[in-house]
């Protein structure tokens, strides 16, 4: 929809709180275009780390207020909706997205007003740099999530060859493209086509990309690796075909022949490394989440999830819930035992190092084979 028929743009959505709540935090996720899928866990995620800190007596005994800023997958629309609700709104500090060139025209707006911002899912590492100070992640970067399928394709599937697609739309493409390729050599392995495409048009695939032993295959969504993915196997190409976190849409997968020898990387929920979350934590979330929303929750409700209590950290170790003090408390450092492995940030480490799951996508709900991958390449 356009502007000026959504009020603005932005939806204001907000928790269950007394009127006038001293803490308030805004919540950047998309309710329409491509990123919905993805957002809106997250959002949910949020909401209910919000309730829980609400239940528990708040903040030094004042209750957090949690009001959404939507947008329909565009930078453009984020950007507007997010400068026109702090123009008339003040904050304590700002979670949300799930795609980096989102997050990055989001993220300004609130930063260069001393906002801190912690992302739940825009994954590339290149952001804490391109942002500055006051900008964190509660996920793994795409150089980790890109050495994690090569390490896997390299030893548990042999691949000693590769050929890459992907789409150059967006930053997140590109960067999973690149940090893929650097990774698999890194591995033993061989880059022996790369090919660019646009979604929606056919695929001029030459006998290289269909000899290699397996193909990344890199889009914005599942949706788009589908069509891609039916040509592949229709032109005989018997391979793994692997993707990125994008994928991660398990009602897509389900019961799809497509889905058949295809694999993809994402966030680790419930991980399984030292310094997470416990059972009994994972599995009261998912009790609450069902409860509330009458749904299965997905890695990206967790991520929403650990990226308000982040953020709900700084603000509880900071003196006040003025931006300022928050950014300062963010700084000085939080420890918090993720349910998407533990997060660890502060002023030299604004990406926390945590597993990332490895998903047979005939399986999208499995998230048993979890990957600290060796050979990460430099953001």
């Amino acid at each position: 929809m356009k502007f000026s028929l959504r009020i603005l743009t932005f939806l204001l959505l907000v928790c269950s709180v007394p009127a006038g709540a001293a803490v308030r935090i805004g919540a950047v996720y998309c309710d329409s275009g491509e990123q919905a899928v993805l957002d809106e866990p997250s959002w949910r995620g949020a909401q209910l780390a919000v309730t829980e800190i609400n239940k528990s007596g708040g903040i030094r005994g004042e209750q957090v207020e949690l009001v959404r800023i939507a947008g329909n997958s565009t930078a453009p629309d984020l950007k507007k909706n997010v400068a026109a609700f702090l123009e008339k709104n003040q904050i304590t500090g700002m979670v949300g997205l799930s795609d980096s060139d989102l997050a990055l025209a989001a993220a300004h707006e609130a930063l260069k007003r001393g906002i801190p911002f912690v992302t739940s899912g825009a994954t590339s590492p290149r952001l804490p740099r391109a942002l500055g100070a006051g900008f964190y992640m509660a996920c793994f970067g795409d150089n980790v999530q890109a050495a994690a399928a090569a390490e896997w394709l390299a030893q548990a599937k042999g691949a000693r060859t590769a050929s890459i697609i992907y789409d150059p739309a967006f930053s997140y493409t590109r960067l999973l493209k690149s940090y893929f390729s650097k990774a698999f050599r890194r591995a033993g392995g061989k880059i022996t086509s790369t090919l660019s495409y646009t979604p929606g048009e056919t695929l001029l695939v030459g006998p290289a990309i269909l000899k290699a032993d397996a193909i990344f295959l890199v889009t914005g969504s599942a949706e788009d690796a589908m069509p891609v993915i039916r040509q592949l196997r229709s032109m005989g190409f018997p391979g793994p075909i692997v993707g990125g976190d994008s994928y991660d849409n398990p009602p897509a997968w389900m019961n799809n022949p497509a889905a058949r020898d295809v694999y993809f990387t994402t966030h680790a929920f419930p991980a399984v490394v030292a310094g997470l979350a416990d059972r009994s934590a994972s599995a009261a979330f998912v009790r609450s989440y069902k409860k509330a929303f009458r749904a299965d929750p997905d890695s990206f409700s967790a991520l929403g999830y650990d990226a308000t209590r982040a953020l709900l950290a700084g603000i509880e170790n900071s003196k006040d819930a003025g931006p300022k003090k928050v950014r300062a408390a963010l700084a000085s450092g939080i420890h918090l035992a993720g349910l998407t492995g533990p997060i660890v940030l502060n002023k030299s480490q604004r990406i926390p190092k945590k597993p990332v799951a490895l998903v047979d996508a005939s399986e999208p709900d499995n998230r048993k084979l979890q990957i600290t991958p060796v050979l990460v390449p430099a953001p």
